[in-house]
């Protein structure tokens, strides 16, 4: 399925802002796949709310809270994601598709794995076009390591996330104190970036301006809920959510719906307008699982991270022709500073120079 995921999970729908799982590239969903990758376990991380927006919490709960300064969080733009997934297939010896790596955007911005991996994404992007300088980004300047995928834990060295790609068997090495975070093992044994430790029984879910600072499987991390055309809303001494950030209302009165590339109606308790092309570009309003989210507006070819397209990749001279947004796409290596596209069979991709 390809949509975003951010719109619902905001909503009050249980579940994550994606449904796939895995591992991925550097800005794929799950981390990066025929490269050192990082998982992200099936999680719920926006507070879940009613369709009225209400949370379901016990009047008497004794909240704990983040009460500390933010760090200021890079944000991934999809031409550097783009950027780094072609520069890094360049570099590998995955045969995945590249349309596997530049489909992730939408299902990884937003939430915390997108910030982690999108910072190791712009490093890539603006990396010396070799091989060592981007190998670098992705171990965090240290030589690769291997390691045995599904055997060997995730670990954190001090702030060091160490993470094992099943795709590669090589680590992922990212300093989380690059991005004024520390690293820690959450409750399904994922190392991740994040600012503390929580009882998500008993954490507060806290807005701030349009972030959402919350506990997800015991590690406090933040959701960008403006990313997704939404505004965190809370009201005083409650958790707080992803919402439409409109006038109070009821999914059973005012659902959500397509008007265009909008998606409007009732999203966490508050109504929406949200511009699917501003959210994602060359993406629009469409039906999703029951519902109405953000979708591929192209409908010649299909991509999904982890999983595949249904496009043959394919060369001609320094270009590489693959599926991106549901388009056939064609992109000169050259623009990346790569070398002539190889074809692989069903994938594709640039050289390293």
């Amino acid at each position: 399925m390809i949509a975003i995921q951010l719109v619902l999970a905001c909503s009050g729908q249980h579940g994550s802002p994606r449904d796939t799982a895995g591992e991925a590239d550097p800005t794929e969903t799950d981390g990066i796949d025929e490269d050192p990758g990082v998982d992200v376990p099936e999680q719920d991380v926006f507070q879940d709310a009613g369709p009225d927006g209400s949370v379901d919490v016990s009047s008497d709960t004794e909240w704990t809270w983040y009460d500390g300064e933010l760090p200021n969080l890079p944000r991934a733009t999809k031409d550097r994601h783009v950027a780094s997934c072609m520069r890094s297939r360049a570099c590998s010896s995955s045969p995945q598709q590249l349309g596997t790596c530049t489909a992730a955007f939408a299902h990884v911005q937003g939430r915390m794995i997108g910030i982690v991996l999108g910072s190791v994404a712009d490093c890539v992007a603006n990396s010396d076009p070799d091989c060592e300088a981007i190998t670098a980004c992705l171990t965090n300047g240290e030589g690769p390591t291997g390691c045995e995928p599904l055997v060997t834990p995730d670990r954190c060295d001090g702030t060091v996330l160490r993470q094992c790609s099943r795709a590669s068997g090589v680590d992922l090495v990212v300093d989380c104190a690059g991005l004024g975070l520390d690293c820690f093992i959450d409750t399904s044994s994922t190392a991740t970036c994040g600012l503390g430790v929580c009882d998500p029984a008993t954490f507060r879910a806290d807005c701030h301006g349009d972030t959402l600072v919350l506990c997800d499987r015991g590690v406090i991390v933040v959701a960008l809920c403006d990313v997704a055309g939404l505004a965190c809303v809370q009201e005083e001494g409650q958790p707080g959510l992803c919402a439409g950030g409109g006038t109070p209302c009821s999914e059973d009165v005012d659902p959500r719906r397509c008007e265009g590339d909008l998606i409007v109606g009732c999203i966490g308790g508050s109504t929406a307008s949200v511009d699917c092309t501003s959210v994602v570009d060359r993406w629009t309003c469409g039906p999703r699982d029951g519902t109405f989210g953000c979708v591929p507006s192209g409908d010649e070819c299909q991509a999904e991270p982890l999983f595949g397209t249904d496009l043959d990749e394919s060369c001609s001279d320094s270009s590489v022709t693959f599926c991106m947004d549901g388009f056939v796409t064609t992109l000169d290596c050259e623009d990346f500073a790569m070398g002539p596209c190889t074809d692989l069979g069903s994938a594709a991709r640039c050289t390293a120079p």
